[in-house]
């Protein structure tokens, strides 16, 4: 009897401490404004507050429209619309529990200057989206089509661009196994991962000390059981190698958070029809920042010819 009160115990002990990982990991939270550069919760980004903080004052004082679309499993996505009355336009998405004013004001400017309108995504359970659970680029992978569905009926764009950085680069790439359609031209991907599996290892490893191959099982019953989704059915090298859409991947050899070796792979799994730029010195998502002339130079250079 002792032993069975003990296994029982231990049982559940365990499935506490898989909840509070899921919950931590996957659980969308209202964590506070992150537009607001001087946020602690933007802490890392100080060092670059007196450039970041001007681009997002500035993004929020451009023109734009709030636009919605419906996901696949009927959530209301929301995204700002800056129209730029041109044929083309670019769908960006950003990272993990960040937002989408703060990961590309910085380069708002630049899209409008090589003749784009810009969408800028709030990805689900972040911003104005509804949506309960962060997928890691799984389930908004597919959020990707319906707002490529939405840009093509409702804004009249003609050729698209997608855009991403961080999970948000996951994101893009991801969605090219559901089969993109023809007018969507060309992909940047800023600092992806290679899948969800991979990033959860690499950042328990690197922040917890944990080995999470032993965990992964578990956490994935319960992504089934709560969100209908396995991160085992998501592979960047797999998404993207029947597609023949041109992608520019970027990435800091610094990055602390997902190797830069990721981008590599992924590019030379696909190399005769993508780009690669490296930055030397930068960290996670902010390649643009350390080098802008390198990055800006190599996105000029592809969406040009796009």
């Amino acid at each position: 009897m002792f032993f069975v009160i003990v296994l029982f115990v231990l049982i559940l002990i365990f499935a506490a401490v898989l909840m509070y990982f899921f919950n931590l990991a996957f659980i969308g939270h209202n964590i506070g404004d992150l537009d607001d550069i001087n946020s602690p919760l933007n802490k890392p980004l100080w060092k670059y507050k007196d450039i970041i903080g001007p681009c997002i004052e500035q993004l929020n004082k451009t023109s734009y429209e709030r636009v919605y679309t419906q996901s696949f499993d009927r959530l209301r996505l929301s995204a700002r619309y800056f129209d730029n009355s041109c044929k083309k336009t670019i769908i960006l998405f950003h990272g993990y529990r960040a937002s989408a004013a703060r990961d590309y004001a910085c380069a708002l400017k630049e899209y409008f200057d090589l003749g784009f309108n810009v969408l800028l995504v709030d990805q689900r359970s972040h911003g104005e989206s509804e949506g309960r659970l962060i997928t890691f680029g799984v389930k908004e992978s597919r959020d990707v089509l319906s707002w490529i569905n939405f840009a093509t009926e409702n804004l009249g764009a003609e050729k698209i661009v997608l855009g991403g950085i961080s999970m948000g680069a996951t994101t893009v790439l991801l969605s090219c196994a559901h089969g993109l359609p023809d007018c969507v031209v060309g992909i940047t991907a800023d600092s992806g991962y290679s899948s969800p599996e991979e990033i959860i290892k690499l950042v328990a490893k690197k922040f917890m000390k944990l080995n999470a191959s032993f965990f992964i099982p578990f956490l994935n019953l319960l992504c089934r059981l709560f969100g209908n989704f396995s991160i085992y059915n998501a592979n960047v090298l797999d998404a993207i190698k029947n597609t023949d859409i041109p992608i520019l991947f970027i990435h800091g050899k610094n990055d602390g958070l997902v190797p830069y070796e990721m981008s590599v792979t992924a590019y030379n799994s696909i190399n005769e029809r993508g780009r690669i730029v490296l930055v030397d010195g930068a960290d996670h998502g902010l390649s643009y920042l350390i080098d802008k002339n390198k990055v800006s130079g190599e996105m000029k250079s592809f969406l040009s010819n796009l």
